[in-house]
């Protein structure tokens, strides 16, 4: 059982991240370090500090700290990780479970607001038109979050699935009352035991917290029928290859990887063409939309 976290430590630590919200970023860090002295084992403390570091400029000095918050998390709840690979250390491949949750959990209340809203989001409806019009489908949403794509192919469907990592964003999609199965699991695992076979498979927006995209494209070639279509999009890598993390905590794609890496588990590309799903400060943000075909 985890133990309690010390109130004297939390007193700190909060006075800590005020002092870094006002931008006195040196007595910041000198209250975080008090925290820490008190509980030197806290990942929160340790990741705060290495933001506090990372902000005046100190940034091997925030790499050890962020290391220190790994080390103390290896769950890695507070996604450490991503600002070591920010900050030139190796980037995961794929952002941690721990991290997404979390996100997701805190921001279900406003994610419909926010995403219809200032960033103009039209993943679901690109993937919807690409589609095409055959209905009748049983069909997976990966990453389903709220259900914005189950309201999308709802005209499309004999049956929806959805499995998202976020208990409350399956809780507002349930709420929705479109699928006919809702699951709390990260989806590669879940696509490794799934006993149902499916004619489409969608993830709109998840796949940028993916890097490797092999294990995801293998584990949903296995659970579609013959001829089966898999359709998503993805962030769109404009310079040099493979995959890269962000600086949004979001990976980017190179077109070239994606077509590769799904020929080689099996997959016919139908389509791989530029979009842009959503906007970032008022900005078109590079996107990939993706339909793959099932032998």
């Amino acid at each position: 059982m985890q133990e309690a976290p010390d109130p004297r430590a939390r007193r700190r630590l909060e006075i800590g991240l005020a002092l870094q919200r006002e931008g006195d970023l040196a007595a910041a860090a000198e209250a975080i370090r008090a925290a820490l002295e008190i509980a030197p084992e806290d990942p929160e403390a340790w990741h705060a500090l290495g933001e506090a570091l990372e902000a005046q400029g100190s940034p091997e000095a925030a790499v050890a700290a962020y290391g220190r918050a790994v080390e103390h998390d290896p769950s890695d709840r507070m996604g450490a990780s991503i600002r070591l690979a920010l900050l030139g250390q190796e980037a995961p491949a794929r952002l941690p479970d721990a991290y997404v949750r979390t996100l997701f959990d805190q921001y279900a209340p406003r994610f419909d607001a926010a995403l219809e809203g200032a960033l103009a989001y039209r993943a679901p409806a690109l993937l919807r038109a690409a589609a095409g019009d055959r209905a009748g489908l049983t069909i997976l949403d990966l990453g389903c979050g709220t259900g914005l794509a189950g309201v999308a192919f709802a005209d499309l469907a004999e049956a929806v699935d959805g499995v998202d990592l976020s208990p409350a964003m399956i809780a507002r999609a349930r709420a929705r009352g479109l699928y006919r199965r809702l699951d709390v699991a990260e989806i590669v695992g879940w696509l490794a035991s799934a006993k149902e076979r499916y004619d489409l498979a969608v993830a709109a927006d998840v796949l940028v917290y993916l890097g490797d995209l092999s294990p995801v494209l293998a584990a949903v070639r296995r659970v579609l029928v013959p001829e089966g279509r898999f359709a998503f999009t993805l962030e769109r890598l404009d310079e040099g290859e493979g995959w890269r993390l962000g600086p949004q905590h979001r990976y980017a794609h190179a077109p070239s990887y994606v077509t590769a890496t799904a020929g080689r588990v099996g997959f016919s590309i139908l389509r791989a063409e530029p979009v842009s799903v959503r906007s970032e400060k008022g900005a078109p943000v590079p996107g990939l939309l993706v339909l793959l075909a099932a032998p």
